[in-house]
């Protein structure tokens, strides 16, 4: 009996001798990983010369029975006039839907659907893009239908009637949405009246006719003026020819552009306010940003990923959100958009009676990182976050493709991506700073806040306090969307 039992607290405690070096094996601390090693792949292994110099990155995945396919077409809705703003719009809903010659847009689509197969049309600011997704052993007739919309447009009255009334009808509720009139004033303000602001109206839509399209159609569509990007279940040399049949009997025409000046308005600084019935401020503070071919690029984005682009990690978000208690949504952003400075802003929606004191915390961050250096340990969790995260960009064959003729059409270096991971490392501290108190002008800040309150400098129960101790006090009245008039 004694025997037995010394055997059983012998074996009780190996067991837990066992457990104790389990737990400290897979403590979190206790774990070591290799280096991630990826090397993205080149550009040059995948771009291919077509007929009539229709250029593509193309890339064979035999993973699945499917080929996505997607035409980047050089041109969007900043090149639409402006008495007929609103174009990109209607060519976006009319380009499949409004068929092609020998096609009606139904048919078009229920082909597709029968097939099991989609294709969706869009106009951007500078770039349309034709995508299409569809098994590989009906890639022949995607290819035809593809091509052919590409190509030969018809834009049908009947869906041109049908488009027009659509975004008419979408346009009603144009100031119905805080944050979209927020985007859309802030934008204005620092723009000024420029093609990258023109808002439609009724009007300016229902001006767009069948010739506008078709006009708007010749001059862009064309081999030289678009990249195709292609991934999926093909041979590389079948799809060239492919291709070919159809882009050798594709004319190119004189390429041109409307010249788009540059030079912006430097608007007063101060407060620029919307009078909204809505029991929040919405609120954004900055002023316009840089390109983002802009040299220090790398440094920008690590240092606003510090100051407010880095989710719960970021100053901004920490101090108003968790800190202070004062708002879901809030941090920092700088956009970009092709060839033309982007903008810088911090934001912020919160109660209305928060809305003065949150303005202040952010305004105090944006002096932070100005005058203070970033901590070690703000760097390393910033630099690790797009170094750990750069794989994203080549999550699938066809995002990889579509990437890489992005480069291209922008005109930025091919090289980009090899480039890139090096560059973040680059950042410094020192750098940081130098690029916050480079592009960061507390004296040039606009703050545009969309709410509820007096117009008048008194202060009222839903914001308290006067709104010129932010700064001088401007009006925002909303124009009537259907007419681009004052709304009364």
């Amino acid at each position: 009996m004694k025997k037995k039992t010394i055997l059983i607290f012998g074996l009780l405690f190996l067991v837990m001798a066992a457990g104790v070096v389990t737990a400290q094996v897979t403590r979190p601390e206790n774990l070591k990983f290799p280096p991630l090693q990826f090397e993205p792949p080149q550009p040059s292994s995948f771009r291919m010369m077509m007929s009539n110099g229709l250029r593509g990155y193309i890339q064979e995945d035999k993973s699945l029975p499917i080929v996505n396919i997607t035409a980047m077409i050089n041109t969007g809705s900043l090149y639409a006039p402006k008495d007929k703003a609103g174009l990109g719009s209607v060519l976006s809903e009319c380009l499949i839907k409004g068929g092609t010659k020998t096609r009606t847009g139904s048919a078009i689509e229920e082909r597709l659907d029968f097939l099991g197969g989609t294709i969706n049309f869009s106009v951007g600011e500078r770039t349309a893009t034709l995508s299409m997704s569809i098994l590989s052993k009906d890639l022949d007739e995607g290819l035809d239908i593809f091509f052919d919309l590409l190509m030969n447009p018809e834009f049908r009255e009947d869906s041109l009637k049908l488009a027009k009334g659509k975004i008419i009808e979408q346009m009603r509720g144009a100031n119905d949405n805080p944050s979209l009139v927020l985007s859309r004033e802030f934008e204005k303000v620092l723009y000024g009246d420029c093609p990258l602001t023109y808002q439609a109206t009724k009007a300016t839509v229902e001006s767009i006719n069948q010739a506008d399209l078709k006009a708007f159609h010749k001059k862009y569509f064309f081999p030289k003026n678009i990249i195709l990007a292609g991934a999926g279940d093909f041979n590389r040399n079948q799809l060239r020819t492919k291709i070919n049949k159809y882009a050798s009997k594709w004319a190119n025409q004189p390429l041109s552009f409307p010249e788009t000046a540059k030079t912006f308005p430097q608007p007063e600084p101060g407060v620029y306010f919307v009078q909204k019935k809505i029991n929040q401020g919405y609120i954004n503070i900055g002023h316009l940003g840089l390109e983002d071919t802009n040299p220090d690029y790398f440094a920008v984005q690590v240092m606003n990923f510090i100051l407010g682009g880095g989710s719960f990690t970021s100053r901004i978000t920490s101090k108003v959100r968790s800190d202070e208690g004062l708002a879901y949504n809030c941090g920092s952003r700088f956009t970009y958009r092709w060839g033309f400075p982007g903008t810088m802003a911090g934001y912020v929606q919160t109660k209305s009676s928060t809305v003065g004191y949150a303005i202040s915390l952010i305004l105090k961050e944006f002096e932070r990182i100005r005058q203070e250096p970033v901590s070690d340990a703000e760097m390393e969790t910033a630099v690790n976050y797009f170094l750990e995260s750069f794989t994203d960009f080549f999550q699938s064959a066809s995002r990889t493709m579509i990437n890489f003729a992005s480069l291209e059409m922008q005109g930025k270096p091919m090289n980009y991506y090899a480039t890139y991971r090096d560059k973040i490392k680059a950042v410094t501290k020192e750098k940081v700073m130098e690029v916050a108190q480079k592009y960061i002008h507390p004296d040039k800040m606009v703050i545009m806040i969309v709410g509820d309150f007096e117009p008048c400098n008194q202060g009222s129960e839903k914001f308290p306090g006067p709104l010129d101790r932010l700064g001088k006090v401007h009006q925002v009245k909303l124009l009537d969307p259907l007419t681009g008039q004052l709304v009364e």
